[in-house]
Formats: C-alpha cells, structure tokens, sequence
C-alpha cells in the first residue's frame, strides 16, 4: 500500500508500542511505501522539540534519518483547496494527492472526520491495520 502517515502516529510509533509502531513497521518491512514532505518532517521535528520529550537535537536528528530512510519524499508542486479544519493538516493531504496514496494515516480528528479525500482512505492505525490485515489472508 502507498501510505502518509501523520506526524503525530509518527511520534507515537517511536516513543509508545502499540498499533502507531506496527504501522511504522509495515514500513520498515517493506509491505507499505511511504511518502513524506519537508513540511511533514519540520512538523515532526517540531513535536519532538517539546519539553516534554526532553531530547537533544541529534537523537531528534537521527529520527527524522530514521523516516527519510524508509520513505519517498514528495515536493510540493500543486496547491489544494483548504479541506480540513486544521489547515495546518493539509499539508497531509496534500502529499497524499500528489503521491497518490491509497491510506492516510492519523490519529488527527480533524482529517478522520473527512473519512476520503478524493479517493485516499483517511484511518486511525488501528483501522488500517484492520483493513491490510485483510488484504494479506
């Protein structure tokens, strides 16, 4: 599957266990393929810069590689309509159009609301892994 996966599954993959992990780990599995943007990872790395996470910049530095590493960078080229009511979230929606993604992945209720956009899936991980777990038997 051609996934974005949200900033905030992406935090949560690292720090917790859960369904976010799994889903990163598809990743690291090679059964899903990863789009991303610089806008996705300067939020990423925002998040990770709070004070609750308490890490140096190179531990947030090498997260960040970790992601780059199992993933395909998309650029900008097209604006879209603002659709969330984050419009701080477009920027998700944005590269799923543009990679065009089968899941966007989010924890964010602001996009599952939206439930589609255009023809991308918008799930919470454990949706998702619901949903792929049917397409692998």
């Amino acid at each position: 599957m051609k996934i974005v996966i949200d900033s905030n599954i992406f935090v949560s993959s690292f720090f917790w266990k859960g369904n976010p992990r799994k889903v990163f780990d598809r990743v690291i599995d090679g059964f899903d393929e990863l789009y991303i943007t610089d806008d996705i990872l300067e939020e990423i790395k925002s998040v990770m810069s709070r004070k609750k996470f308490d890490l140096e910049k190179n531990e947030i530095d090498d997260y960040l590689k970790i992601i780059e590493n199992f993933s395909r960078k998309i650029t900008h080229n097209d604006t879209i309509e603002n659709i969330s009511r984050d419009l701080d979230d477009n920027k998700i929606l944005k590269c799923g159009l543009e990679a065009n993604v089968d899941f966007i992945i989010t924890g964010d209720n602001d996009l599952l609301i939206l439930e589609y956009y255009k023809a991308i899936k918008i799930v919470n991980p454990k949706e998702y892994l619901e949903i792929t777990d049917e397409f692998r038997n």
